[in-house]
Protein backbone atom coordinates (compact mmCIF):
# COMPACT_ATOMS: atom_id res chain seq x y z
CA UNK A 1 0.00 0.00 0.00
CA UNK A 2 2.86 2.35 0.84
CA UNK A 3 4.36 1.84 -2.63
CA UNK A 4 1.03 2.81 -4.24
CA UNK A 5 0.83 5.99 -2.16
CA UNK A 6 4.48 6.83 -2.91
CA UNK A 7 3.79 6.37 -6.62
CA UNK A 8 0.86 8.80 -6.41
CA UNK A 9 2.96 11.47 -4.64
CA UNK A 10 5.82 11.14 -7.12
CA UNK A 11 3.46 11.29 -10.10
CA UNK A 12 2.04 14.58 -8.82
CA UNK A 13 5.54 16.06 -8.50
CA UNK A 14 6.53 14.91 -11.99
CA UNK A 15 3.31 16.40 -13.34
CA UNK A 16 4.36 19.70 -11.74
CA UNK A 17 1.37 19.79 -9.43
CA UNK A 18 -1.24 19.08 -12.11
CA UNK A 19 -3.54 16.41 -10.63
CA UNK A 20 -5.29 15.67 -13.94
CA UNK A 21 -1.98 15.10 -15.73
CA UNK A 22 -0.73 12.89 -12.89
CA UNK A 23 -3.95 10.84 -13.02
CA UNK A 24 -3.53 10.36 -16.77
CA UNK A 25 0.07 9.26 -16.29
CA UNK A 26 -1.00 6.63 -13.75
CA UNK A 27 -4.11 5.72 -15.80
CA UNK A 28 -6.31 6.38 -12.76
CA UNK A 29 -9.54 8.35 -12.28
CA UNK A 30 -8.83 11.71 -10.73
CA UNK A 31 -10.97 11.01 -7.60
CA UNK A 32 -8.95 7.83 -6.97
CA UNK A 33 -5.69 9.77 -7.21
CA UNK A 34 -7.07 12.45 -4.87
CA UNK A 35 -7.97 9.76 -2.35
CA UNK A 36 -4.46 8.27 -2.52
CA UNK A 37 -2.87 11.68 -2.10
CA UNK A 38 -5.01 12.29 1.00
CA UNK A 39 -3.90 8.95 2.48
CA UNK A 40 -0.28 9.76 1.61
CA UNK A 41 -0.63 13.07 3.45
CA UNK A 42 -2.03 11.30 6.53
CA UNK A 43 0.89 8.83 6.42
CA UNK A 44 3.41 11.68 5.98
CA UNK A 45 4.75 10.23 2.72
CA UNK A 46 7.14 12.65 1.02
CA UNK A 47 8.10 12.69 -2.69
CA UNK A 48 11.32 10.92 -3.62
CA UNK A 49 11.67 12.68 -6.99
CA UNK A 50 12.05 16.28 -8.07
CA UNK A 51 10.51 18.06 -11.02
CA UNK A 52 12.55 20.56 -13.01
CA UNK A 53 11.73 24.14 -12.08
CA UNK A 54 8.79 23.19 -9.83
CA UNK A 55 8.18 26.72 -8.61
CA UNK A 56 7.93 28.05 -12.15
CA UNK A 57 5.57 25.21 -13.06
CA UNK A 58 3.26 25.99 -10.12
CA UNK A 59 3.22 29.66 -11.02
CA UNK A 60 2.39 28.80 -14.62
CA UNK A 61 -0.41 26.47 -13.51
CA UNK A 62 -1.88 29.12 -11.22
CA UNK A 63 -1.85 31.71 -14.02
CA UNK A 64 -3.51 29.22 -16.37
CA UNK A 65 -6.28 28.54 -13.85
CA UNK A 66 -6.78 32.27 -13.23
CA UNK A 67 -7.16 32.89 -16.96
CA UNK A 68 -9.70 30.07 -17.21
CA UNK A 69 -11.74 31.52 -14.32
CA UNK A 70 -11.60 35.02 -15.81
CA UNK A 71 -12.78 33.65 -19.14
CA UNK A 72 -15.66 31.80 -17.46
CA UNK A 73 -16.61 34.93 -15.51
CA UNK A 74 -16.63 37.02 -18.70
CA UNK A 75 -18.84 34.47 -20.46
CA UNK A 76 -21.27 34.40 -17.53
CA UNK A 77 -21.46 38.21 -17.41
CA UNK A 78 -21.97 38.48 -21.18
CA UNK A 79 -24.77 35.92 -21.14
CA UNK A 80 -26.35 37.61 -18.11
CA UNK A 81 -26.33 40.98 -19.92
CA UNK A 82 -28.14 39.31 -22.78
CA UNK A 83 -30.72 37.98 -20.28
CA UNK A 84 -29.74 34.38 -21.00
CA UNK A 85 -31.06 31.86 -18.46
CA UNK A 86 -28.97 29.99 -15.92
CA UNK A 87 -29.72 26.73 -17.74
CA UNK A 88 -28.20 28.18 -20.91
CA UNK A 89 -25.07 29.22 -19.00
CA UNK A 90 -24.74 25.73 -17.53
CA UNK A 91 -25.08 24.24 -21.00
CA UNK A 92 -22.80 26.54 -22.99
CA UNK A 93 -20.16 27.49 -20.39
CA UNK A 94 -19.92 24.41 -18.19
CA UNK A 95 -21.18 21.77 -20.67
CA UNK A 96 -23.65 20.53 -18.03
CA UNK A 97 -27.24 19.40 -18.46
CA UNK A 98 -30.28 21.44 -17.52
CA UNK A 99 -31.04 21.97 -13.85
CA UNK A 100 -32.55 18.81 -12.36
CA UNK A 101 -34.67 19.35 -9.25
CA UNK A 102 -34.93 15.63 -8.44
CA UNK A 103 -32.63 14.42 -5.64
CA UNK A 104 -31.17 10.89 -5.95
CA UNK A 105 -33.41 7.88 -5.33
CA UNK A 106 -31.59 6.72 -2.20
CA UNK A 107 -33.09 9.71 -0.33
CA UNK A 108 -36.66 8.73 -1.13
CA UNK A 109 -37.15 5.54 0.84
CA UNK A 110 -40.02 5.87 3.32
CA UNK A 111 -37.88 4.59 6.21
CA UNK A 112 -34.24 3.54 6.69
CA UNK A 113 -33.18 -0.08 6.83
CA UNK A 114 -33.96 -1.90 10.07
CA UNK A 115 -31.38 -1.10 12.73
CA UNK A 116 -29.58 1.48 10.52
CA UNK A 117 -28.88 4.90 12.07
CA UNK A 118 -30.31 6.87 9.10
CA UNK A 119 -28.74 9.38 6.71
CA UNK A 120 -26.18 11.86 8.11
CA UNK A 121 -26.14 15.48 6.98
CA UNK A 122 -23.01 17.63 7.27
CA UNK A 123 -23.96 21.28 6.77
CA UNK A 124 -21.18 23.58 5.51
CA UNK A 125 -21.58 27.31 4.95
CA UNK A 126 -20.03 30.71 5.59
CA UNK A 127 -16.39 29.82 4.98
CA UNK A 128 -15.70 33.44 3.96
CA UNK A 129 -12.60 32.08 2.29
CA UNK A 130 -9.85 34.66 1.97
CA UNK A 131 -10.99 36.87 4.85
CA UNK A 132 -8.35 37.57 7.48
CA UNK A 133 -9.11 37.85 11.22
CA UNK A 134 -6.15 39.07 13.24
CA UNK A 135 -6.07 37.83 16.83
CA UNK A 136 -4.85 41.23 17.99
CA UNK A 137 -8.14 42.75 16.82
CA UNK A 138 -10.30 40.30 18.84
CA UNK A 139 -8.39 40.22 22.13
CA UNK A 140 -6.57 37.01 21.12
CA UNK A 141 -9.86 35.06 21.14
CA UNK A 142 -9.73 33.98 17.52
CA UNK A 143 -7.60 34.00 14.40
CA UNK A 144 -8.56 33.15 10.83
CA UNK A 145 -6.81 32.99 7.47
CA UNK A 146 -6.59 30.53 4.59
CA UNK A 147 -4.11 28.22 6.33
CA UNK A 148 -6.22 28.00 9.49
CA UNK A 149 -9.33 27.58 7.34
CA UNK A 150 -7.80 24.53 5.62
CA UNK A 151 -7.10 22.89 8.99
CA UNK A 152 -10.61 23.62 10.22
CA UNK A 153 -12.34 22.27 7.11
CA UNK A 154 -10.16 19.15 7.12
CA UNK A 155 -10.86 18.68 10.84
CA UNK A 156 -14.61 19.09 10.28
CA UNK A 157 -14.80 16.46 7.51
CA UNK A 158 -12.53 13.99 9.28
CA UNK A 159 -14.46 14.36 12.55
CA UNK A 160 -17.80 13.86 10.80
CA UNK A 161 -16.48 10.64 9.23
CA UNK A 162 -15.05 9.50 12.56
CA UNK A 163 -18.32 10.18 14.41
CA UNK A 164 -20.46 8.35 11.85
CA UNK A 165 -18.20 5.35 11.34
CA UNK A 166 -16.56 4.76 14.72
CA UNK A 167 -19.11 5.96 17.25
CA UNK A 168 -22.49 4.81 15.90
CA UNK A 169 -24.11 1.38 16.23
CA UNK A 170 -24.60 -0.48 12.93
CA UNK A 171 -22.94 2.29 10.94
CA UNK A 172 -24.40 1.47 7.53
CA UNK A 173 -25.54 4.44 5.48
CA UNK A 174 -27.02 4.78 1.99
CA UNK A 175 -25.03 8.02 1.64
CA UNK A 176 -24.44 11.44 3.19
CA UNK A 177 -26.00 14.84 2.50
CA UNK A 178 -23.61 17.81 2.23
CA UNK A 179 -25.55 21.10 1.97
CA UNK A 180 -23.42 24.08 0.90
CA UNK A 181 -25.17 27.14 2.30
CA UNK A 182 -23.40 30.06 0.58
CA UNK A 183 -20.87 32.76 1.49
CA UNK A 184 -18.14 30.29 0.66
CA UNK A 185 -15.76 33.15 -0.20
CA UNK A 186 -15.19 36.50 1.49
CA UNK A 187 -15.98 38.50 -1.63
CA UNK A 188 -15.50 42.21 -2.22
CA UNK A 189 -18.86 43.75 -1.30
CA UNK A 190 -17.26 45.97 1.39
CA UNK A 191 -14.25 48.26 0.98
CA UNK A 192 -12.55 46.85 4.08
CA UNK A 193 -12.74 43.34 2.61
CA UNK A 194 -11.12 44.54 -0.62
CA UNK A 195 -8.30 46.06 1.44
CA UNK A 196 -7.73 43.14 3.84
CA UNK A 197 -8.63 39.95 1.97
CA UNK A 198 -5.81 37.48 1.38
CA UNK A 199 -5.94 37.11 -2.41
CA UNK A 200 -8.63 37.65 -5.01
CA UNK A 201 -12.06 36.06 -5.36
CA UNK A 202 -10.79 34.03 -8.31
CA UNK A 203 -7.95 32.60 -6.20
CA UNK A 204 -10.44 31.78 -3.43
CA UNK A 205 -12.76 29.91 -5.83
CA UNK A 206 -9.82 27.89 -7.20
CA UNK A 207 -8.55 26.96 -3.76
CA UNK A 208 -12.02 25.98 -2.55
CA UNK A 209 -12.58 23.94 -5.71
CA UNK A 210 -9.60 21.71 -4.97
CA UNK A 211 -10.31 21.51 -1.24
CA UNK A 212 -14.03 20.71 -1.55
CA UNK A 213 -13.41 18.25 -4.40
CA UNK A 214 -10.98 16.39 -2.16
CA UNK A 215 -13.42 16.47 0.78
CA UNK A 216 -16.38 15.28 -1.30
CA UNK A 217 -14.26 12.46 -2.73
CA UNK A 218 -13.34 11.36 0.79
CA UNK A 219 -17.02 11.41 1.82
CA UNK A 220 -17.98 9.42 -1.29
CA UNK A 221 -15.28 6.84 -0.54
CA UNK A 222 -16.61 6.50 3.03
CA UNK A 223 -20.40 6.68 2.57
CA UNK A 224 -20.79 5.48 -1.02
CA UNK A 225 -23.04 8.36 -2.14
CA UNK A 226 -23.02 12.12 -1.60
CA UNK A 227 -25.93 14.49 -2.25
CA UNK A 228 -24.88 18.16 -2.44
CA UNK A 229 -27.71 20.76 -2.39
CA UNK A 230 -26.33 24.27 -2.90
CA UNK A 231 -27.50 27.88 -2.47
CA UNK A 232 -25.73 31.20 -2.92
CA UNK A 233 -24.90 33.72 -0.19
CA UNK A 234 -24.69 37.49 -0.16
CA UNK A 235 -20.90 37.91 0.16
CA UNK A 236 -20.17 36.01 -3.04
CA UNK A 237 -22.02 38.34 -5.41
CA UNK A 238 -19.94 39.99 -8.14
CA UNK A 239 -21.51 43.40 -7.47
CA UNK A 240 -21.59 45.55 -4.33
CA UNK A 241 -25.33 46.14 -4.46
CA UNK A 242 -28.05 43.47 -4.22
CA UNK A 243 -29.47 42.47 -7.59
CA UNK A 244 -32.65 40.56 -8.31
CA UNK A 245 -32.09 39.83 -12.01
CA UNK A 246 -29.39 37.24 -12.71
CA UNK A 247 -28.44 37.33 -9.02
CA UNK A 248 -27.73 33.60 -8.95
CA UNK A 249 -25.76 33.48 -12.19
CA UNK A 250 -23.57 36.43 -11.11
CA UNK A 251 -22.47 34.78 -7.85
CA UNK A 252 -19.05 33.28 -7.21
CA UNK A 253 -20.81 30.64 -5.09
CA UNK A 254 -22.84 29.53 -8.10
CA UNK A 255 -19.66 29.50 -10.22
CA UNK A 256 -17.92 27.31 -7.62
CA UNK A 257 -20.86 24.88 -7.38
CA UNK A 258 -21.06 24.41 -11.14
CA UNK A 259 -17.31 23.85 -11.38
CA UNK A 260 -17.64 21.19 -8.66
CA UNK A 261 -20.51 19.55 -10.52
CA UNK A 262 -18.44 19.51 -13.70
CA UNK A 263 -15.51 18.01 -11.77
CA UNK A 264 -17.73 15.14 -10.56
CA UNK A 265 -19.73 14.82 -13.79
CA UNK A 266 -18.36 11.30 -14.41
CA UNK A 267 -18.62 10.18 -10.79
CA UNK A 268 -22.09 8.67 -10.33
CA UNK A 269 -21.69 8.60 -6.56
CA UNK A 270 -22.01 12.39 -6.31
CA UNK A 271 -25.20 14.30 -7.16
CA UNK A 272 -25.70 18.06 -7.05
CA UNK A 273 -28.82 20.19 -6.60
CA UNK A 274 -27.96 23.71 -7.84
CA UNK A 275 -31.23 25.66 -8.22
CA UNK A 276 -31.56 28.83 -10.25
CA UNK A 277 -33.19 30.55 -7.25
CA UNK A 278 -32.17 31.41 -3.69
CA UNK A 279 -33.54 28.23 -2.08
CA UNK A 280 -33.06 24.47 -2.51
CA UNK A 281 -36.06 22.28 -1.66
CA UNK A 282 -35.64 18.53 -1.14
CA UNK A 283 -37.05 15.60 0.84
CA UNK A 284 -35.33 12.93 2.88
CA UNK A 285 -37.63 10.05 3.77
CA UNK A 286 -40.86 11.93 4.60
CA UNK A 287 -39.19 15.10 5.92
CA UNK A 288 -39.14 18.24 3.71
CA UNK A 289 -36.11 20.52 3.90
CA UNK A 290 -35.56 24.03 2.60
CA UNK A 291 -31.95 25.13 2.34
CA UNK A 292 -31.52 28.90 2.14
CA UNK A 293 -28.66 31.23 3.00
CA UNK A 294 -30.67 33.35 5.44
CA UNK A 295 -30.05 36.87 4.13
CA UNK A 296 -33.41 37.04 2.34
CA UNK A 297 -35.82 36.05 5.10
CA UNK A 298 -37.57 39.38 4.60
CA UNK A 299 -37.78 40.35 8.28
CA UNK A 300 -35.85 42.74 10.50
CA UNK A 301 -35.91 44.02 14.05
CA UNK A 302 -33.97 42.06 16.66
CA UNK A 303 -34.07 43.18 20.30
CA UNK A 304 -31.58 43.36 23.14
CA UNK A 305 -33.37 40.48 24.84
CA UNK A 306 -33.84 37.86 22.13
CA UNK A 307 -31.31 39.25 19.66
CA UNK A 308 -31.44 37.52 16.26
CA UNK A 309 -33.89 34.84 17.48
CA UNK A 310 -36.93 37.06 16.88
CA UNK A 311 -36.22 37.88 13.21
CA UNK A 312 -35.10 34.31 12.48
CA UNK A 313 -38.23 32.75 14.02
CA UNK A 314 -40.51 35.20 12.19
CA UNK A 315 -38.59 34.71 8.95
CA UNK A 316 -38.86 30.92 9.18
CA UNK A 317 -42.64 31.12 9.62
CA UNK A 318 -42.88 33.57 6.72
CA UNK A 319 -40.89 31.29 4.42
CA UNK A 320 -42.87 28.20 5.45
CA UNK A 321 -46.15 30.02 4.76
CA UNK A 322 -44.96 31.11 1.31
CA UNK A 323 -44.00 27.55 0.37
CA UNK A 324 -47.21 26.15 1.83
CA UNK A 325 -49.11 28.43 -0.58
CA UNK A 326 -47.10 26.83 -3.39
CA UNK A 327 -48.19 23.36 -2.20
CA UNK A 328 -44.65 22.63 -1.00
CA UNK A 329 -44.83 22.14 2.78
CA UNK A 330 -41.56 22.69 4.64
CA UNK A 331 -40.74 20.77 7.83
CA UNK A 332 -37.30 22.25 8.43
CA UNK A 333 -35.52 25.38 7.23
CA UNK A 334 -31.71 25.17 7.37
CA UNK A 335 -29.66 28.32 6.86
CA UNK A 336 -26.32 29.99 7.43
CA UNK A 337 -25.60 33.74 7.33
CA UNK A 338 -25.82 34.43 11.08
CA UNK A 339 -22.55 32.68 12.04
CA UNK A 340 -24.01 31.23 15.24
CA UNK A 341 -25.46 27.79 15.78
CA UNK A 342 -29.13 27.93 16.75
CA UNK A 343 -31.51 24.98 16.92
CA UNK A 344 -35.22 25.82 16.78
CA UNK A 345 -38.24 23.52 16.59
CA UNK A 346 -38.38 23.82 12.80
CA UNK A 347 -35.08 25.45 11.83
CA UNK A 348 -31.33 24.97 12.10
CA UNK A 349 -28.98 27.95 11.82
CA UNK A 350 -25.37 27.13 11.02
CA UNK A 351 -22.21 28.48 12.59
CA UNK A 352 -19.08 29.47 10.69
CA UNK A 353 -15.53 28.15 10.67
CA UNK A 354 -14.42 31.78 10.62
CA UNK A 355 -15.88 32.81 13.97
CA UNK A 356 -15.60 31.70 17.56
CA UNK A 357 -19.32 31.34 18.26
CA UNK A 358 -20.17 28.45 16.00
CA UNK A 359 -21.22 24.90 16.84
CA UNK A 360 -20.31 21.36 17.57
CA UNK A 361 -21.57 18.42 15.57
CA UNK A 362 -24.97 17.12 16.54
CA UNK A 363 -26.98 14.05 15.66
CA UNK A 364 -30.73 14.44 15.08
CA UNK A 365 -33.02 11.43 14.80
CA UNK A 366 -36.23 11.75 12.78
CA UNK A 367 -39.21 9.41 12.93
CA UNK A 368 -42.59 9.41 11.22
CA UNK A 369 -44.29 10.31 14.52
CA UNK A 370 -43.71 14.07 14.79
CA UNK A 371 -44.67 14.17 18.49
CA UNK A 372 -42.21 11.40 19.26
CA UNK A 373 -39.60 13.21 17.18
CA UNK A 374 -39.76 16.29 19.42
CA UNK A 375 -38.90 14.22 22.50
CA UNK A 376 -36.04 12.41 20.80
CA UNK A 377 -34.66 15.67 19.43
CA UNK A 378 -33.88 17.09 22.88
CA UNK A 379 -32.64 13.81 24.35
CA UNK A 380 -30.15 12.97 21.61
CA UNK A 381 -28.97 16.54 21.25
CA UNK A 382 -27.97 16.68 24.94
CA UNK A 383 -26.32 13.26 24.91
CA UNK A 384 -24.29 13.90 21.78
CA UNK A 385 -23.21 17.39 22.79
CA UNK A 386 -21.74 16.06 26.04
CA UNK A 387 -20.12 13.12 24.28
CA UNK A 388 -18.71 15.16 21.41
CA UNK A 389 -17.24 17.84 23.62
CA UNK A 390 -15.35 15.15 25.51
CA UNK A 391 -14.08 13.40 22.35
CA UNK A 392 -13.09 16.58 20.51
CA UNK A 393 -11.38 18.13 23.51
CA UNK A 394 -9.25 15.01 23.91
CA UNK A 395 -8.30 15.08 20.21
CA UNK A 396 -7.20 18.71 20.39
CA UNK A 397 -5.45 18.53 23.74
CA UNK A 398 -1.98 18.85 22.21
CA UNK A 399 -2.86 21.58 19.71
CA UNK A 400 -0.96 24.76 20.62
CA UNK A 401 -2.10 27.03 17.81
CA UNK A 402 -4.68 29.24 19.54
CA UNK A 403 -6.67 29.85 16.38
CA UNK A 404 -6.91 26.10 15.82
CA UNK A 405 -7.50 25.23 19.49
CA UNK A 406 -10.81 27.11 19.44
CA UNK A 407 -12.27 24.36 17.29
CA UNK A 408 -13.36 22.46 20.39
CA UNK A 409 -16.13 25.03 20.60
CA UNK A 410 -16.37 26.65 17.24
CA UNK A 411 -15.17 24.92 14.11
CA UNK A 412 -17.57 22.11 13.59
CA UNK A 413 -20.65 22.52 11.43
CA UNK A 414 -23.94 20.77 12.24
CA UNK A 415 -24.04 17.04 11.61
CA UNK A 416 -27.51 15.60 12.05
CA UNK A 417 -29.08 12.24 11.30
CA UNK A 418 -32.24 11.83 9.22
CA UNK A 419 -34.13 8.78 10.47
Amino acid sequence: MKDILQEAVNALVLAKGNISEAARALKLPRPTLNSRLEKAKLNNIKPTVKAADTEAALTEQKLTYELQIKELKQQVEELARENITADAIRKHVFQLGEYNAKPPKWLHKSTPAKGAPGIPTLFLSDFHWGEVVSKTNVDNLNQYNRDIGKKRVEFTINSAIDLCTNHMVNAKYPGIILPLGGDMISGSIHDELIETNDGTSIEHVLELLDMLASGITKLADTFGNVFVPCVIGNHSRMYKQYRHKQAVESSFDWLLYNMLEKYFSKDKRVNFLIPNTYDAYYKVYDISYLLTHGDRLGVKGGTGIVGMLGPIARGVQKVKSEYANLKKPVDYVIMGHFHQYISLKDAIVNGSIKDMMSTLCRVDLHTKDRNKHCGLHTLYMVLHFKYLYKVLKKKLKNQRNRGYHGEVRSCMCPLFMLY
